[in-house]
């Protein structure tokens, strides 16, 4: 066996021996347990266009099966962004732009207790052109990119307070 085999299958041992586990693996019924409980948390109305837009991904993402009549868990969310111009020309126009999204979370329990607090940040550049459309569609995919990164930065964290209280 080569050197990199076996460096690789004892790397493969320790990984086994650390308490690794998979999140949404098929390894015991974890990965159930974190589903059902990700299915179980409304999520509140998000503010503004942009709100909608992240509401409606983590409502794809969380909900595997339909909306929780009942839920247990209650996820409130404060989003903020802004554009910052970049590639400044000679006659002050700009032909790139930096967009900021931050998205504070707080997920109550059923106690009505904060259970948990974080923060997800997604950063996307865009340009800017002569033709007004085109411009407005570079925005709007990157509204797109950011909203979908933030929505999956909040779901891997919910994913794991799930996953470690297993």
């Amino acid at each position: 066996m080569s050197l990199i085999k076996q460096l690789a299958l004892l790397g493969l041992l320790a990984l086994a021996g650390c308490g690794w586990h998979s999140v949404y693996g098929t390894m015991g019924d974890n990965g159930d347990k974190v589903a059902a409980n990700l299915n179980n948390i409304a999520i509140a109305n998000i503010a503004d266009r942009n709100g909608q837009m992240l509401r409606n991904d983590l409502m794809d993402r969380l909900y595997g099966k339909e909306r929780p009549e009942h839920p247990r868990y209650t996820l409130t969310v404060k989003l903020t962004y802004s554009t910052e111009d970049l590639g400044i020309l000679a006659n002050a126009t700009a032909t790139r732009s930096l967009m900021n999204m931050q998205a504070d979370y707080i997920m109550t329990g059923p106690d009505g207790k904060d259970v948990l607090r974080g923060a997800a940040h997604s950063v996307a550049s865009f340009d800017r052109l002569d033709q007004m459309y085109a411009t407005v569609a570079s925005q709007d995919d990157a509204y797109n990119r950011t909203i979908h990164e933030v929505s999956e930065q909040i779901v891997n964290r919910l994913s794991l307070y799930f996953s470690e209280r297993q």
